[in-house]
């Protein structure tokens, strides 16, 4: 009987084992290995021209990620009808900032109307899931009083390269009323600098124009024009609560000024959600009107047309586009509506461009 431990072919001849290699696959590797050779020497030889060939654009990318809403300031003297108190509406607000600025690592958060409770408030319940900080101050005394339009940024991909503040008034630099405002209103301005990529810089302005003075949102837009004017090299984005419509002249001076409207300029066949951005706070009887806008540099392109080719005319062209190509990819007005109530009178705005740093 036979164990499983026998030889079965003990008293047989053992099979000779047979070369690994066979003559014609020897014959092979003596053309593949040297044909590799060359194809790799050849790649590393066009790449390295590539990237040395001074007509050659391809540079360092950043997508950024551009989120504005007035969040309606904490009103607890004459609350609408409607409106719920902000310690109600805050969580609904904070967390449509953290859907829609959770991914990538080039999210920026304008906000208006912003008291500094609220502030707090945000800055907490950001930073429950990842690190933002902020600069911004208040617009009465450029401290914390009265209203804020802060810039939220996470550290961690953005370094700030310069930040100011300048009031919408003759006299920009003290905080003051202008013209035939009813109250104080300021822009703020940061230059930031990619940490991901550190070539990449670019600058935002947020603001908010007054509700009441029809001249003063006509100077505020010429005010901003000259301020944007020239500012950097970098590309240049404007954020806010305009409360001008697209038929006013405000808007028209900063269109004419090259500026251009990311709700315009997109794809319609790209654009997302609503077609106005301010609601108030009655479900029932809504206004119609879109007051609130992303602008970006004159040489932005859209990601379908390369040519940008748009319905926006440019009577002058403030920006820099030698360093950058600017393009919109991604434009929507998002929902303020949820759980049975507003979080805001407003929607929020958001873009998603592509910048890129030319070499």
């Amino acid at each position: 009987m036979t164990r499983e431990t026998d030889p079965l072919l003990k008293n047989r001849q053992q099979p000779q084992p047979q070369p690994l290699v066979k003559p014609l696959f020897k014959k092979l590797l003596t053309i593949i290995i040297p044909l590799s050779l060359i194809i790799i020497s050849s790649y590393y030889i066009m790449t390295h021209h590539h990237q040395n060939d001074p007509n050659n654009t391809d540079g360092p990318i950043l997508t950024l990620r551009l989120y504005t809403n007035n969040i309606r300031f904490d009103n607890k003297n004459y609350p609408d009808k409607y409106e719920q108190p902000w310690e109600i509406r805050k969580f609904q607000s904070i967390n449509s900032m953290q859907f829609n600025t959770f991914q990538g690592n080039g999210n920026i958060i304008c906000l208006q109307e912003v008291l500094h409770n609220q502030l707090i408030d945000i800055l907490q319940g950001l930073n429950d899931i990842q690190e933002w900080n902020y600069y911004g101050v208040g617009r009465t005394d450029g401290e914390k009083s009265g209203e804020f339009a802060p810039i939220l940024y996470k550290d961690q991909d953005f370094k700030i390269i310069e930040n100011s503040t300048f009031w919408l008034s003759p006299t920009p630099h003290v905080p003051s009323k202008g013209w035939d405002a009813a109250l104080e209103r300021i822009v703020t301005m940061v230059t930031f600098q990619s940490r991901l990529n550190p070539e990449i810089k670019f600058n935002i302005f947020n603001t908010h124009y007054d509700h009441r003075g029809v001249e003063a949102r006509r100077k505020s837009s010429q005010l901003i024009v000259d301020k944007m004017k020239n500012y950097n090299d970098y590309p240049s984005f404007l954020c806010g609560d305009f409360n001008t419509e697209p038929n006013d002249e405000p808007y028209h001076i900063l269109t004419k000024a090259g500026f251009k409207d990311g709700k315009i300029l997109i794809d319609k066949k790209s654009a997302y959600g609503f077609e106005t951005t301010f609601t108030g706070f009655d479900i029932n009887n809504e206004p119609i009107s879109r007051i609130d806008y992303i602008w970006s540099p004159s040489f932005t392109r859209i990601l379908s047309n390369s040519n940008n080719d748009t319905n926006q005319d440019s009577d002058d062209d403030n920006d820099n586009d030698e360093s950058y190509e600017v393009t919109l990819k991604q434009f929507g007005i998002l929902s303020n509506w949820f759980n049975g109530h507003h979080f805001s009178d407003h929607r929020p705005v958001v873009s998603t461009y592509e910048l890129r740093k030319k070499k």
